[in-house]
């Protein structure tokens, strides 16, 4: 049974909210519209707007805004300054030690958060690392909490290796639109629309 999707404004309920899958350009719009900071990541943005609807309330908390001012590092085994962005500058640093395949990743991004005193040199082996795990078909890196749409397909070409990639982009939107989880299941084909 599909629910009709509810319009994100200020009369939405928590529970319909949670229920529905929205895009990061909704949860800013919304953010906007009402006041709350837009800034940071979807979940970090969800967070927000969850606490707001259960609240009502418009915290809006000053963080603390580093100066970020990017400089080549002196020394490869020098740690990665905590106001470090992914800039042209360190692209271009990155692609002088790893080479021109050089790009940044979801995983690197997550991999420096976890780890605050890396270096620049197990910044590049790790990057390294996972360039060559890819190269394997049968690696698949871990897919972010915030990346529904990305572990939607490929479970669904996990259960569906003979189906094209517009089935599972049909079957995501069906499945999007509906109330609940946004997690793939077998059952999602019977909506064969």
């Amino acid at each position: 049974m599909i629910t009709k999707r509810p319009i994100l404004n200020k009369n939405i309920t928590l529970k319909d909210f949670k229920d529905f899958y929205w895009m990061k350009e909704e949860l800013v719009s919304f953010c906007r519209e009402i006041g709350i900071s837009c800034s940071g990541g979807k979940i970090e943005i969800t967070g927000r707007i969850v606490e707001y609807l259960k609240t009502g309330k418009i915290e809006n908390k000053k963080r603390k805004i580093k100066k970020c001012i990017q400089r080549m590092p002196k020394n490869i085994n020098d740690i990665i300054p905590d106001n470090y962005s992914s800039s042209q500058l360190f692209r271009e640093y990155f692609r002088s030690i790893i080479g021109q395949h050089f790009h940044f990743t979801a995983y690197m991004a997550t991999y420096m958060k976890d780890r605050p005193e890396i270096t620049f040199k197990e910044y590049a082996d790790e990057w390294q690392a996972e360039y060559e795990r890819r190269k394997n078909k049968n690696y698949h890196s871990k897919i972010m909490k915030s990346c529904e749409y990305n572990q939607y397909t490929r479970d669904f070409f996990k259960d569906n290796p003979n189906k094209t990639r517009a089935d599972a982009i049909k079957y995501w939107k069906i499945k999007k639109s509906m109330r609940g989880d946004n997690v793939y299941s077998k059952s999602d084909l019977k909506y064969n629309i």
